[in-house]
């Protein structure tokens, strides 16, 4: 019966439109009420666990890093560095898209901030060289799914947090990926390029190579600070936020010598809505993920696909065709708690890698930015490009058969995922 009530109420909220922390919150509270065993008491000690972990501890500081590196001059700088390399390519300033959006994606830990803070350059780039819009938006909006995959990523460690698995080697973990997933999307745009007699830059001498080089030098050694740190055990996750926090305002305060304190005002406060937004997901969803152990559902889903004669091949299709419609419907955040607890079961039950399966349902949730209805990349992409939703829609769907061909291989290939944690900080639990 509570079983019941638990699931019909999850459901209405959902159909009535109510927030997703709501929706958990709300069931949750109703299968309590049901269940004669439990008391109201459990919940404010629940609610509070679910945000005391230390590795959480470690996002708004990363958030607040992103938040100042975007407000700074460095996403100039990180354009201009593949830019002076790469740019007299055929397609040169596509390729400089991904290029610089793998270099960002070492400093925002999100595709979110990846489009915001890079799309708006590199689209006015690719227009004045000639670029179609449509080809321009597809591979802005693409390439900022490497955001989240690159370390350090905001998404790994909301994962970490609610599968208990070790955020440096999840870090670790995404490196491989997201330079594979760098690499498709640049097969794409040969190809297309040579298709379409794409335009080029005309090429950098090696002094203009040599000033692109010095100006980006010390934002790039953004990431390397940090995952060495971590790895090495010289800090934590949680030192290594701080650590970024403080490098991003010294190169805010280098790079961009108009640099106020109302700026970074405004840095703290969208980095405190951000958290806000996730902390209330995540405390719902430590009350919704007790509920949901207590009622068995993991079990019962893993037991079920067991008895059918799953391999462990199918149930990894699984995973990702689940994901890849959640991504469509609901935020990244919400996703990842909502069906953590059930990963984890599988990943015990077939003995799968959880850190490659946190870079995999990563991955899957991020395509789900470029998806509607609730595809928010494709909302700011609209809004940069001046192009209706529906026509960003329209040019985006190519460059989704590159990200699902990089998906399947760290898919079935786990050593792209695996091998680099394994070798770096030597075989533990993934």
């Amino acid at each position: 019966m509570a079983l019941f009530v638990l699931l019909i109420s999850f459901v209405v909220l959902m159909v009535l439109g109510a927030p997703v922390a709501v929706t958990m919150f709300g069931s949750s509270l109703m299968y309590i009420l049901v269940d004669p065993a439990l008391s109201f008491s459990n919940v404010a000690t629940k609610v509070v666990n679910g945000v005391t972990g230390t590795s959480l501890l470690s996002l708004p500081l990363f958030i607040l890093a992103g938040e100042i590196m975007n407000s700074g001059g460095v996403t100039q700088r990180l354009f201009r560095f593949p830019l002076s390399f790469i740019g007299h390519l055929k397609g040169g300033l596509a390729y400089v898209n991904v290029a610089a959006s793998m270099l960002f994606a070492g400093m925002s830990g999100s595709a979110i901030a990846d489009t915001a803070g890079l799309g708006k350059i590199e689209m006015d780039a690719m227009d004045d060289a000639g670029y179609e819009k449509e080809f321009s938006v597809a591979i802005t909006a693409s390439s900022s799914t490497i955001g989240p995959i690159i370390p350090p990523s905001n998404t790994m460690i909301v994962y970490a947090v609610a599968a208990e698995v070790s955020v440096a080697r999840l870090f670790m973990g995404g490196f491989i990926p997201g330079i594979l997933m760098g690499a498709v999307l640049c097969v794409y745009i040969w190809f297309y390029a040579h298709r379409h007699n794409l335009p080029a830059q005309p090429k950098a001498s090696w002094r203009e190579r040599g000033h692109a080089t010095i100006q980006a030098f010390f934002p790039i050694l953004t990431p390397v600070i940090l995952i060495v740190g971590i790895c090495t055990g010289v800090c934590t996750a949680t030192e290594a936020g701080a650590l970024a926090v403080i490098y991003a305002t010294l190169l805010n305060c280098v790079y961009n010598r108009g640099f106020k304190l109302a700026e970074m005002h405004t840095c703290f406060y969208n980095a405190f809505v951000s958290m806000a937004q996730i902390c209330f997901i995540v405390m719902a969803s430590g009350l919704f993920g007790w509920v949901v152990t207590l009622a068995n559902i993991p079990s019962m889903i893993a037991n079920a696909l067991y008895t059918m004669g799953a391999n462990k091949y199918v149930i990894l299709l699984l995973i990702n065709l689940i994901f890849l419609v959640m991504g469509m419907f609901l935020s990244i955040n919400a996703s990842l708690l909502i069906m953590t607890p059930v990963l984890v079961t599988l990943a015990n039950m077939y003995d799968l890698s959880l850190v490659q399966i946190g870079v995999m349902v990563t991955l899957n949730l991020t395509i789900g930015l470029l998806t509607p209805p609730v595809g928010w990349n494709l909302y700011i992409m609209s809004a940069v490009s001046g192009l209706p939703f529906e026509r960003v829609v329209k040019a985006i769907v190519p460059t989704l058969v590159p990200l699902v061909i990089a998906l399947l291989l760290i898919t079935y290939i786990p050593g792209l995922v695996t091998w680099l944690p394994d070798f770096l900080m030597g075989p533990g639990i993934s």
